[in-house]
C-alpha cells in the first residue's frame, strides 16, 4: 500500500484526494495547508472544471498546517504538490531530499532553470517526479495520440488546439491573478495544449506567438503560438483568460490525410471523426474513458513508484522541455520576432 500525502488543498488538492481515495494500491495519510478551514476538507474548492463535490471522509488522515512539516514529519511515499506554481520547485525539491517521490502538479515551475533543479534532485536522489500534466492522460486526447502513432487516418496534416476560461477570480489570495506568483495563463493555461504538442509532436523548428497584455494582471492574457514543424504538419494553439466569466472550453480540430477529427464539449457526442467526403457526418470516435484524466495519471505514477520505473510517458525532463518553449513563446510576444528553436 503506497502512503500519500497532499500539500496543498486548493481545488487540485481536492480533486487528487477524491481520486486518491478511489485507488485500491494507495492510502491518503496526511495533507498540509495554511488555510485551517481547508485542512477539514468538508467540501471541493471551486474551480473552472466540474469535479467530485462529495465530502471526503478524512478522519483518520494526519493534519499539518505547514508543508514542510509534512515532509518532514508525515511517514508517506509519495507526495503530492498541489501548491501555487512559484511553490512547486521549493517544496517539490525538499520532498525529494527527504526521500519521497513527488508527483507535482502544473506547471512544473516558473522557469526553466527551477524545473531543471527538480529534475537534478530526482537524478541524485533516485526517487521518482512526475509533473501531472493531465491532458497526456485525458482519454480524447489520448485518442488522438493513438491516431497519430498508429496512422490510421494517414499522416497528420494540420492541427489547432484553443483553451479558453474566465479569469480564476477563486485563488487562495488570488495567486492566479499575480504573474508573479502564477506566470499568467501563457504559463497555466497555455501550458497544457503546449505540453501536449510536444508530448505528440515532438520540439518545432521554430515557432511564434502573438499575445496580448490587459491591465487585468498585466500578464499576457490572450495568445496564439503557432508550431512549424520541417516537412511535418502545421500547429496552432490559442488560448486566454476572459475578464467576463465565460464557460471553460476545450476543444481540437486535427486534419488527417483520411479523415477529421474533432473534439468539442458543445456537441454531442463531443469527439467525432469524420471520413466520409460526400457529407458532413461523423461518427463517435471509440476510446476507452473508463476513468478521467486525474485519475489516469495517479494510477500511472503511484504504479511507477510500485514497480519501480520511470515515469517514461510524462517523464521530468518532458515537462522541463515544455516550461521551455513556453518561455520562447513569450520571447517572441515580447520581440515580436520568429523564434528559430
Amino acid at each position: 500500500m503506497i502512503k500519500v500525502g497532499i500539500v496543498g488543498m486548493g481545488g487540485m488538492g481536492w480533486f487528487h484526494a477524491s481520486k486518491i481515495v478511489q485507488m485500491p494500491n494507495a492510502r491518503l495519510v496526511a495533507i498540509a495547508d495554511i488555510n485551517a478551514e481547508r485542512l477539514e476538507a468538508k467540501h471541493a474548492v471551486q474551480i473552472n472544471i466540474a469535479g467530485d463535490q462529495a465530502p471526503l471522509d478524512f478522519s483518520t488522515v494526519e493534519r499539518y498546517a505547514d508543508a514542510g512539516e509534512l515532509i518532514t514529519s508525515a511517514r508517506v511515499d509519495v507526495v503530492e504538490i498541489c501548491l501555487p506554481t512559484y511553490l512547486h520547485a521549493r517544496y517539490a525539491i525538499q520532498a525529494l531530499r527527504a526521500g519521497k517521490h513527488v508527483l507535482s502538479e502544473k506547471p512544473m515551475a516558473l522557469s526553466v532553470h527551477d524545473a531543471q533543479a527538480m529534475v537534478d534532485a530526482s537524478q541524485e536522489t533516485g526517487k521518482r517526479l512526475m509533473v501531472a500534466q493531465c491532458i497526456r492522460f485525458w482519454p480524447e486526447y489520448r485518442f488522438l495520440r493513438d491516431c497519430v502513432r498508429d496512422g490510421r487516418y494517414g499522416k497528420l496534416i494540420s492541427l489547432t488546439l484553443s483553451r479558453l476560461g474566465g479569469r480564476p477570480v477563486w485563488s487562495w489570495r488570488n495567486w492566479f491573478l499575480d504573474p508573479a506568483r502564477s506566470g499568467g495563463p501563457i504559463y497555466d493555461l497555455h501550458i497544457h495544449d503546449v505540453d501536449f504538442v510536444n508530448y505528440l509532436l515532438g520540439k518545432p523548428a521554430q515557432l511564434y506567438c502573438s499575445a496580448r497584455k490587459t491591465e487585468a494582471t498585466g500578464a499576457y492574457d490572450v495568445m496564439h503560438t503557432t508550431f512549424d514543424y520541417d516537412g511535418g504538419p502545421q500547429v496552432h494553439i490559442h488560448a486566454g483568460w476572459s475578464l467576463p466569466q465565460i464557460p471553460f472550453l476545450a476543444i481540437y480540430d486535427a486534419w488527417f490525410e483520411r479523415a477529421f477529427v474533432r473534439l468539442d464539449g458543445r456537441q454531442s457526442p463531443a469527439l467525432q471523426v469524420f471520413t466520409d467526403s460526400q457529407q458532413a457526418e461523423g461518427s463517435p470516435a471509440q476510446f476507452d474513458a473508463a476513468h478521467d484524466a486525474y485519475y489516469n495519471e495517479i494510477a500511472y505514477f503511484l504504479s511507477c513508484v510500485e514497480t519501480g520505473t520511470q515515469p517514461d510517458e510524462c517523464p521530468p525532463e518532458s515537462a522541463r522541455d515544455s516550461l521551455e518553449l513556453i518561455e520562447q513563446a513569450v520571447r517572441s510576444a515580447d520581440s515580436h520576432q520568429v523564434i528559430r528553436l
